[in-house]
């Protein structure tokens, strides 16, 4: 997608868990229990109790692997603070941080339930 949509609607996602993160040279993918897919070429920060604990870009790869912090976590939800950011909050005080950084290319694909990519 070209920009976050402020209306966006993920609520399938809410109260259910991260299954894989599946690590690509130039690509995450975060596949959800609620079968929903969200692939990430921008960049990416995890965040505990608002602290950056690891960041994604596809120059440097993971800072850190406390990435695996997100398995087995409930999502208690998710939020658009800019049309450049999605935010998807987790049990534990955990925030996964999706940047929409390019002007060129879609930074965020989002997969609706039932999509095996």
């Amino acid at each position: 997608m070209y920009e976050v949509p402020t209306d966006i609607d993920l609520t399938d996602i809410v109260g259910s868990e991260i299954q894989q993160i599946c690590l690509g040279r130039y690509q995450i993918q975060f596949k959800f229990d609620s079968e929903r897919v969200i692939d990430v070429e921008g960049n990416i920060e995890i965040l505990e109790h608002d602290i950056v604990i690891a960041n994604w870009n596809e120059e440097y790869n993971w800072s850190s692997t406390a990435f695996q912090k997100l398995f087995n976590v409930r999502v208690k939800g998710y939020s658009v603070p800019n049309n450049r950011t999605l935010d998807i909050q987790f049990e534990g005080n955990l925030v996964l941080r999706l940047y929409d950084n390019s002007e060129t290319y879609e930074s965020i694909q989002i997969y609706p339930e039932g999509i095996t990519i």
